[in-house]
């Protein structure tokens, strides 16, 4: 790779720069639009993090939330997953049902290590929604001949009989392959080929099933693909049947306008890449291990509902103001609400800006949300989950101390909690470090259902 190339992790400082390298990261941010850089792994909003911020106090330039590379005026800043591509390859994995392996150091030698990760993430969603077959569709077909099929349509059968005595006009409703959602999936698929230095060779990065559904598309759509199908995504019309593929198309448009090759140019007044939101997949991996650890309680992620939110102010006329929307809420079976969960990517070291290492709006929000939820006679905790940091405050100080108390209130709590990012499961369903925050939650929830 040529031209400048800059290399951090996310959520963490990087490497001394010297002046002209400063100089070029502030332009970078400065041109780069993140919401049309990301690309979407749940039902989350973009927000306007930026992906680099500067820390005055001590000089240096910190990675935000965000993984993955951007090229702009020839040059390259690469950001990669601090615990880690084993671990994020797992985190997806949990969110997805499927098992994910690391493909080895060579895609990342090549600065095609984020490419892996996406192909990976489109080979999950290809197979989810593939489930239950192609996506098909009906469409009315007419038939001329002399044996009926369907239903008769007698004025254009009485106009075809002036000619010909044996033959019938009827119409019938047959399955076919959409067309859009075909070729938006094969188009897709061409471009990670490519994006992985695999062009015209066959995709050897899916497993064998999706393989097949790649063949069976090809087989029911032909070789030709129109590239006109990703402007016209929006026009898909869903049905029950092909509502599965929603999912999979957004990602596939996502992918096709995003090519991974696009040169750089100094006259460029944009950046050009591709980026993963880590806040995003960590509140999915919670999700999921949550509603994994805790099989007899409803775990809700709210991020994919659009339940399950309360009001911070109303008034006596039926106003209302601020919505709350948790990321995950717990509730038992008769549906009272037991613990609001909020997933944090965020380190908890120690700083001269914050002494405490969690910031003081997320503890704002979280004590709005458990003002608003809950049974005000009731107990109801508060859970805020981050990574485990040997160096942070959540194991060495804050879990310590655990249940905190909202000091308006006798019957709110807040717990702090954390997974260890490079924690895996060694033939289990939950690493040990996910056991044990499972277990701790436990612990709290059997104080809110007495």
């Amino acid at each position: 790779m040529s031209g400048r190339l800059i290399i951090s992790r996310d959520c963490s400082l990087f490497p001394p720069l010297n002046r002209d390298d400063e100089d070029w990261l502030k332009r970078l941010i400065q041109a780069t639009d993140v919401s049309s850089s990301l690309l979407p792994v749940g039902s989350r909003k973009p927000d306007d993090d930026p992906i680099a911020v500067y820390e005055g106090s001590i000089g240096r330039w910190r990675a935000g939330r965000y993984v993955g590379e951007l090229q702009f005026e020839n040059g390259t800043l690469r950001i990669e997953p601090r615990f880690g591509m084993p671990s994020l390859l797992r985190w997806l994995g949990e969110i997805w049902g499927v098992k994910l392996l690391d493909g080895g150091g060579a895609p990342k030698e090549q600065g095609l290590w984020l490419w892996v990760i996406i192909a990976h993430l489109w080979s999950a969603k290809l197979s989810a929604a593939a489930k239950h077959g192609l996506p098909y569709r009906r469409i009315d077909a007419i038939h001329k001949g002399p044996a009926l099929r369907g239903k008769l349509l007698p004025v254009q059968t009485a106009l075809v009989r002036a000619v010909r005595d044996d033959c019938l006009v009827s119409k019938t409703r047959i399955r076919v392959v959409d067309r859009l959602i075909g070729d938006i999936t094969l188009l897709a698929a061409q471009h990670l080929n490519r994006a992985l230095g695999m062009k015209g060779q066959r995709a050897s990065w899916l497993p064998e099933r999706g393989r097949e559904i790649l063949d069976e598309l090809k087989s029911s759509l032909g070789t030709h693909r129109d590239e006109k199908a990703v402007p016209q995504a929006h026009t898909i019309r869903y049905t029950p049947i092909t509502e599965g593929y929603r999912p999979l198309v957004q990602l596939s448009v996502s992918i096709i306008t995003h090519n991974p090759h696009a040169p750089g140019s100094n006259a460029s007044a944009k950046s050009h890449g591709v980026l993963l939101d880590m806040a995003e997949i960590w509140e999915l991996y919670i999700a999921k291990i949550l509603h994994t650890g805790l099989p007899n309680l409803h775990v809700l992620h709210t991020g994919r509902t659009k339940s399950n939110f309360q009001w911070l102010l109303t008034n006596e006329h039926g106003g209302v103001l601020q919505s709350l929307r948790p990321d995950i809420v717990v509730f038992d079976n008769y549906d009272r609400c037991l613990a609001i969960v909020d997933a944090k990517y965020k380190n908890t070291r120690s700083n001269s800006n914050n002494v405490n290492g969690v910031l003081r709006e997320d503890l704002y929000q979280l004590s709005a949300y458990l003002s608003a939820f809950g049974n005000i006679d009731h107990r109801l905790e508060g859970v805020l989950i981050y990574p485990e940091d040997g160096v942070g405050q959540v194991t060495s100080v804050l879990s310590s101390d655990n249940p905190w108390r909202l000091t308006s209130s006798h019957n709110r709590y807040l717990s702090f909690m954390s997974v260890d990012g490079n924690d895996v499961a060694l033939g289990s369903v939950l690493s040990k470090s996910e056991q044990v925050m499972i277990e701790q939650i436990y612990a709290r929830l059997d104080f809110a259902r007495q």
